[in-house]
């Protein structure tokens, strides 16, 4: 989502591990989940006649349906959001 809300000006990274079989990892989750009906879409000061909007603006439950009905898919799966200029 950081990449849709920043107009693709600050890229998402993907969460890699590097194994180390000589020490334990400890892994940490968080979940952040907003309210189903929050617009997810490029900031609108980010959004000019020279920089249009890249991302289409969805809720964030429309978002979350297209990320199941896609199936995991990683970072290129919010890029494949991106609209063509």
């Amino acid at each position: 989502m950081r990449g849709v809300i920043s107009n693709a000006i600050y890229k998402s990274v993907e969460h890699r591990v590097m194994v180390n079989s000589l020490q334990e990892r400890v892994s940490l989750a968080f979940f952040y989940n907003p309210k189903s009906d929050i617009p997810i879409q490029p900031a609108p000061e980010l959004v000019t006649p020279e920089t249009p909007a890249l991302y289409p603006g969805m809720t964030f439950d429309q978002y979350r349906l297209y990320i199941r009905m896609m199936g995991p898919r990683g970072k290129s799966q919010v890029e494949s959001l991106k609209s063509p200029r």
